[in-house]
C-alpha cells in the first residue's frame, strides 16, 4: 500500500521543505486517532499517509514494503514510476534500504547512496533514476518485523534528529492501522461465522417441526432421525435440513436412507 509523490514535482507538485512540518505532524495524528475508530479503506488511507509522510518529513516520496508468506519483502502499489522501479529494483538485486531495515529490525539511513558501500549494485543505480538518499523504519509488531516504511529523498544529505524520531512514529501509524484492518477484517469474519451458525440452527429448528408435523414423532425423535441420515450419507445435518425444506428429501427418505 504505497504512495508516491512525484519526485520531479511534474503535474504541479510542489518540491517538500526540508525538516519536520510540526503542525502538520500533530494534523495527521490526530486524523489517525478519529480513523481507528471507523471503518476504512486500508489503501486509501496508506496512500493518503504517503502523501502526509512525504510533507511532513520533507522528502520526495514515502512507501510501505510488506512481508509475504514467505517472509519475502515486496512492494505494493505505487503511482509514481520511478519509486516503483525503485521497490522492484531492490526486490530484484536482493540488495538496499529497505530490505536491510526488514531483516536487520534497525532504522537504515542511506543519506547518499552514490557512495554508500552496503548497497554496491543498487546505489549507483538509485542516483542515476534521480534519488540520492532512502531512509528505511522497520515496522514493528510484537517480536516480529512485519515490513518497513522507506522515505525517498532526490538529494543527499542526513536526517535530523526530529526527523529520525517522526519518521520511527510514522512507521508505528503505519503498522497501526495494518493491525486495524486486520482487526476489523476478523471482527467481520466472527460476525459473518456466527451468522451462518444462527442460520444453521434456525434452518435445523424448521426441519424439526416439518418432520414432527408430517410423521407425529417427538421433536427429539425428530432432530435424532435427520442427524442419523446426515451420518449414514456422510452429510451436514444443515444440508439434510435445506432438502427437507425444499422438497429435496421426505422425512420417509430419513427412515430409508
Amino acid at each position: 500500500m504505497t504512495q508516491m509523490l512525484d519526485v520531479d514535482g511534474a503535474g504541479g507538485s510542489e518540491q517538500p521543505k526540508r525538516g519536520v512540518d510540526h503542525r502538520g505532524f500533530w494534523k495527521v495524528l490526530e486524523r489517525f486517532a478519529g480513523t481507528l475508530v471507523e471503518r476504512f479503506n486500508l489503501d486509501d488511507v496508506l496512500e493518503e499517509l504517503g502523501d502526509d509522510i512525504a510533507r511532513v518529513l520533507g522528502v520526495e516520496g514515502a512507501g510501505v514494503m510488506l512481508a509475504d508468506s514467505q517472509g519475502n519483502l515486496r512492494f505494493t502499489s505505487t503511482a509514481n514510476e520511478v519509486l516503483y522501479k525503485l521497490e522492484a529494483l531492490q526486490v530484484d538485486l536482493n540488495e538496499g534500504p529497505c530490505l536491510l531495515a526488514y531483516r536487520s529490525a534497525e532504522i537504515i539511513l542511506a543519506e547518499d547512496l552514490g557512495a554508500d558501500p552496503r548497497f554496491p549494485q543498487f546505489g549507483p543505480r538509485a542516483r542515476d533514476a534521480g534519488m540520492a538518499a532512502v531512509f528505511s523504519f522497520p515496522m514493528h509488531l510484537d517480536q516480529q518485523v512485519i515490513g518497513a516504511l522507506n522515505l525517498y529523498r532526490n538529494e543527499p544529505g542526513p536526517f535530523s534528529f526530529d526527523q529520525i524520531e517522526v519518521g520511527r512514529t510514522f512507521a508505528d501509524v503505519a503498522t497501526s492501522y495494518l493491525l486495524n484492518a486486520r482487526d476489523i477484517e476478523q471482527k467481520d469474519l466472527l460476525t459473518k461465522q456466527l451468522q451462518h451458525a444462527l442460520n444453521s440452527r434456525v434452518l435445523i429448528e424448521q426441519a424439526k417441526g416439518f418432520v414432527v408435523g408430517c410423521t407425529g414423532v417427538e421433536l427429539s425423535d425428530a432432530f435424532e432421525m435427520i442427524r442419523g441420515y446426515a451420518r449414514r450419507q456422510q452429510l451436514k445435518v444443515r444440508v439434510v435440513a435445506h432438502g427437507l425444506l425444499h422438497g429435496d428429501l421426505t422425512p420417509q427418505d430419513l427412515l430409508r436412507g
